[in-house]
């Protein structure tokens, strides 16, 4: 199992720059990753783009997405755009 990346408690326009910078630090020369969302309970919209970024990018690049674990905040928030935020199935 991968080391997880846990993002903070805000990921609002003030944060995102800097978690995107610390993920792909993260994500760099890694097979396999896992995405903690389960304290973040501040989101808007450049964090919503960020949390869709990072786990679309993850699997466009190959990577394999071990867990995302995430609360009832991100949850809604991801289904009212439509984005599904489960982990993928292991192939």
């Amino acid at each position: 199992m991968s080391e997880c990346f846990k993002f903070p408690t805000e990921l609002t326009i003030y944060e995102v720059q800097q978690t995107f910078n610390e993920i792909k630090s993260y994500i760099s020369e890694k097979d396999s990753v896992s995405f903690d969302f389960s304290e973040t309970t501040e989101v808007d919209s450049a964090g919503l783009q960020l949390i869709i970024w990072v786990v679309y990018h993850s699997q466009k690049i190959g990577l394999k997405i071990d867990t995302i674990s995430t609360n009832d905040v991100i949850e809604a928030r991801c289904q009212k755009l439509g984005v599904g935020m489960s982990t993928p199935p292991n192939d």
